[in-house]
């Protein structure tokens, strides 16, 4: 009996990774998703050349040699998201693209800078994905696009508006170019991605519970949906290979919501720590107004905006159910070894 498409052998798609001469382009290679889905394409016989705007840091990155790295077919090549001519020399040869590569919210960056880097970076990263002919675009962007939704499962069929925030709202016009530039395109938003070299979703909580600084807001029953490295890592495989994935978004993450009290105290009780400080839930409320967010003006922080605190008091689940469906995509991993497995690492890293 023919099995159905989203359940066939990876080996049995045409996909623009199939031919393994050809490298795989990643944006960003050096930053935690893309580093990880380059050692899973290395597992695969794929080759894989990521772009990085200091290449030295790739070592530092995931601590093994800059040698072994290369000998096992990682090509570390110098680019930035608004030097379009080092993108096009890094999108030369390669048949399929990841743009992994992003600011992520930080203060670091001007406003302006800051959108330029999402937009016109990712409009670059298009410009040299076509002008090398690739076969497929991956773009990673963000379940933060979904902005203000109160919707108690989000999937992909909602609406996307902007909410006047830099971090979402750049996702949202970087989608926007992904989708009308004639490349054979798929938009991947991962939600709460946590585990091993995870900067916000592990390795942050962890030294602000080391240094007091994490409270919970009342109970603190906003929704996480986490995603473990690793079942994010199978999704983009699959957004790589599969020929339902072109011309299509999926969120991408496990399939079962936690509160931020849950998340949290996962992460303490590696501490050894049974609670948290908690403050009342109302004093959220404050860091939005006027006053305060001028202070955090003045200590070169961003403003607090609708959509920060609406994701700590978020009461949606985000649906991966359309990656099931079309790509036959699978959460192997559930919180509970997740979280043990983010354990083993914190500690063999020293960070516990």
């Amino acid at each position: 009996m023919n099995q159905p498409p989203s359940q066939l052998p990876v080996s049995s798609f045409q996909s623009p990774i199939s031919n393994l001469q050809s490298p795989t382009l990643l944006t960003g290679v050096t930053g935690f998703i893309a580093g990880h889905l380059a050692e899973r394409l290395l597992a695969e016989g794929v080759r894989v050349r990521g772009t990085a705007r200091r290449p030295e840091t790739f070592t530092q990155t995931f601590e093994v040699s800059e040698t072994s790295k290369v000998s096992r077919g990682i090509e570390v090549v110098q680019a930035d998201l608004l030097d379009a001519d080092s993108l096009r020399r890094a999108a030369t040869g390669c048949r399929a693209v990841v743009h992994a590569a992003a600011w992520t919210g930080g203060p670091e960056l001007s406003e302006e800078l800051a959108w330029r880097t999402n937009v016109e970076g990712t409009a670059n990263v298009l410009a040299a994905a076509r002008a090398a002919g690739v076969e497929r675009f991956v773009y990673i962007s963000s379940v933060a696009v979904y902005g203000l939704n109160c919707a108690a499962l989000i999937d992909e069929s909602m609406p996307t508006p902007q909410v006047g925030q830099l971090y979402p709202d750049s996702k949202i016009g970087a989608e926007a170019a992904v989708r009308a530039s004639g490349l054979p395109w798929v938009i991947v938003r991962p939600a709460s991605t946590y585990g091993p070299h995870a900067t916000a979703w592990t390795i942050g909580p962890i030294a602000q519970i080391k240094a007091g600084r994490l409270v919970l807001l009342g109970r603190d029953h906003g929704l996480v949906t986490p995603g473990y490295i690793d079942n994010v890592v199978d999704g983009l495989w699959l957004t790589l290979t599969h020929p339902a994935a072109v011309g299509e978004a999926f969120n991408l993450c496990d399939d079962r919501a936690v509160t931020y009290r849950e998340f949290y105290l996962a992460y303490a009780r590696m501490l050894g720590l049974e609670s948290l400080p908690t403050v009342p839930a109302w004093l959220a409320l404050l860091a939005r107004t006027a006053p305060a967010n001028l202070l955090r003006r003045l200590l070169g922080r961003p403003p607090i905006g609708p959509w920060s605190l609406h994701l700590r008091r978020n009461p949606s689940q985000f649906s991966v159910m359309k990656a099931q469906r079309l790509l036959g995509y699978t959460v192997q991993v559930d919180f509970a070894e997740g979280m043990r497995r983010t354990e083993a690492w914190l500690r063999a890293a020293g960070r516990l």
